[in-house]
C-alpha cells in the first residue's frame, strides 16, 4: 500500500504488463531534487565516501558527485607529496557543497565545497555586519598577520586590528603579541 516512485523500462511486455523499476524511479527523483538544488543555488551537505587522485567522492540520494581537488578547502595541493593524505584524511567528514556543474544524460554530477563555503561566508558577513556596533567587544581567532597589523576572523568577516591597537608597548611586528590561529577578544 506505500506509494513508490518507478521508472518505466517498457511499457508492455509480451503478457501486457508493465516493466517497471523502483531503483531507477529514486533515482530519477533524486536527479530532480538535485536540478532544484542547481537551480536554486543551494547548498547541500554529504558525507565523503572516497576520494582518487583528482578529488573526493560524494553520493547525494543515490546519484554519484565528484568534488574536484581544486573546489575542496583545506588540503595540500595537488602534486605535492602530502596530497593524497589530505584526501584521504577528508573521507567520513561531512560537507557542505554547491552543485556547478548536473548533466543528467552523460551521469555527471560536480560539486564544490570552496563556492558552498563562500556564498556561506558572504551571508554569514552581512549578518555579523549588520549586528556589530561601535564599543562591542568580541570574540575571534587571528586569521593572519601583516607588518601592518593582524586581521582577527569573527565568524563570517575579517576585521583589521592595527599594529597600534595590539599593545601598551611599542610592538616591531604584530608576531610578537600574537599568533595565527590564536582567540582574542576585540573591541569594535
Amino acid at each position: 500500500g506505500d506509494p513508490v516512485y518507478v521508472f518505466v523500462l517498457k511499457p508492455e511486455d509480451d503478457d501486457g504488463r508493465a516493466l517497471l523499476s523502483i531503483d531507477r524511479g529514486r533515482l530519477g527523483k533524486s536527479w530532480h531534487w538535485l536540478e532544484e538544488i542547481y537551480k536554486g543555488g543551494a547548498i547541500v551537505e554529504a558525507v565523503v565516501d572516497g576520494y582518487n587522485k583528482g578529488g573526493l567522492l560524494v553520493n547525494l540520494r543515490g546519484v554519484r558527485g565528484f568534488v574536484p581537488a581544486s573546489q575542496v578547502v583545506g588540503i595540500v595541493p595537488p602534486g605535492q607529496p602530502d596530497h593524497q593524505d589530505s584526501l584521504a584524511q577528508i573521507v567520513g567528514r561531512t560537507v557542505p557543497l554547491k552543485v556547478i556543474e548536473l548533466d543528467r544524460r552523460r551521469n555527471r554530477l560536480i560539486l564544490s565545497q570552496r563556492q558552498a563555503l563562500q556564498g556561506y561566508r558572504e551571508r554569514r558577513k552581512e549578518e555579523l555586519l549588520d549586528s556589530l556596533e561601535v564599543g562591542q567587544i568580541c570574540h575571534g581567532t587571528v586569521s593572519s598577520i601583516n607588518k601592518f597589523g593582524i586581521f582577527v576572523d569573527l565568524g563570517g568577516a575579517d576585521g583589521l586590528v592595527h599594529l597600534s591597537e595590539l599593545s601598551w608597548k611599542r610592538v616591531n611586528h604584530p608576531s610578537e603579541v600574537v599568533q595565527v590561529g590564536q582567540e582574542v577578544d576585540v573591541y569594535v
